[in-house]
């Protein structure tokens, strides 16, 4: 959790959880997970805190040690 910590403050990310660090050649991947909130359905109106879907999202920035 300290490891955990440390990245999140370094690289300025809130409300994730860091759950791999991939570090290649020529590039660098942070794997992060979001927290489970609880969302209104849109068909009935409901508060429900089941996933119905998770998906993987690139996001380019800017390089970190020219990667």
């Amino acid at each position: 959790m300290l490891r955990n910590n440390f990245i999140n403050n370094l690289l300025n990310l809130k409300d994730v959880f860091v759950k791999n660090i991939v570090n290649g050649d020529d590039f660098v991947e942070f794997h992060v997970e979001t927290k489970k909130k609880s969302h209104v359905c849109p068909s009935c109106g409901s508060t429900t805190s089941k996933v119905h879907d998770y998906r993987t999202q690139k996001i380019k920035d800017v390089p970190i040690q020219n990667k």
